[in-house]
C-alpha cells in the first residue's frame, strides 16, 4: 500500500470513529488532500469502507494469531486476545454500523472469518479441558465476550485515561463469568 493511500485509510478510520457520517471531503481535508486526489484512490465512501474492513480484519487476525502464539496456556491466550480486542474494538468499532455487526463482518471478510474460527476453537479448547462452566454454551460465551468488550469500550470513550483499569476490570468480569467455579467451590468446602 502506498503512503498516500495509507494516510487516507488512517484519516478515514479516525474520522469515522468520531462520526460514522463523515464525508469524503472531511477526510480529504483532514490530511490536506483535495477531494479529487482522494477519489483517485477511492471512488466513494463504500469502496473506502470496504478497504478499511479489509485492513482492520487483517490487523485483527494478526493480533489474534499473536495472542495464540503468546502462551501455551489457553487462559493466557484468551486474556491476550481479549485485551487486544478491546484496543482494536476501540479503533474499529464504527465498522459494525456499516455492516450487519459481527455477522456482516464475518460474511464479508475471510480474515475476519478466520479470526472468529481461531477464537471459537480456543473457547472449545477451554470447554473441553473443563475450564469453562459446562452449563454455558459457546454461543453465550461468545456473546458475553463481545458485549463485555463493548461495555469496556463505552467506558473508555467516557474516560480514556482509565483504559488499562477498565480493560482489566472487563477481563476479570468476563473470566469470572465463564470459568468453572465448581471445582474451586468443592475445594473450599
Amino acid at each position: 500500500m502506498n503512503n498516500t493511500k495509507a494516510k487516507i485509510l488512517l484519516a478515514a478510520i479516525k474520522a469515522f470513529s468520531k462520526s460514522p457520517n463523515a464525508s469524503m471531503e472531511e477526510i480529504a481535508e483532514s490530511i490536506n488532500l483535495s477531494r479529487r486526489t482522494l477519489h483517485r484512490y477511492f471512488s466513494g465512501k463504500s469502496e473506502l469502507i470496504t478497504e478499511i474492513i479489509n485492513y482492520a480484519s487483517t490487523l485483527c487476525l494478526e493480533k489474534t494469531k499473536e495472542a495464540v502464539k503468546s502462551s501455551i496456556n489457553p487462559i493466557n491466550q484468551l486474556n491476550t486476545m481479549f485485551l487486544s480486542d478491546i484496543e482494536s474494538g476501540y479503533q474499529f468499532r464504527f465498522l459494525y454500523s456499516y455492516r450487519d455487526g459481527l455477522q456482516g463482518m464475518e460474511k464479508e471478510s475471510s480474515d475476519f472469518r478466520e479470526m472468529m474460527q481461531i477464537f471459537r476453537h480456543l473457547l472449545k479448547t477451554l470447554k473441553n479441558i473443563d475450564l469453562i462452566n459446562s452449563k454455558i454454551t459457546i454461543d453465550w460465551i461468545e456473546s458475553l465476550y463481545f458485549s463485555t468488550i463493548d461495555s469496556a469500550i463505552n467506558l473508555i470513550l467516557e474516560d480514556d485515561s482509565r483504559m488499562q483499569e477498565i480493560a482489566e476490570m472487563a477481563w476479570l468480569s468476563y473470566f469470572n463469568a465463564i470459568t468453572n467455579h465448581t471445582n474451586n467451590q468443592s475445594k473450599q468446602i
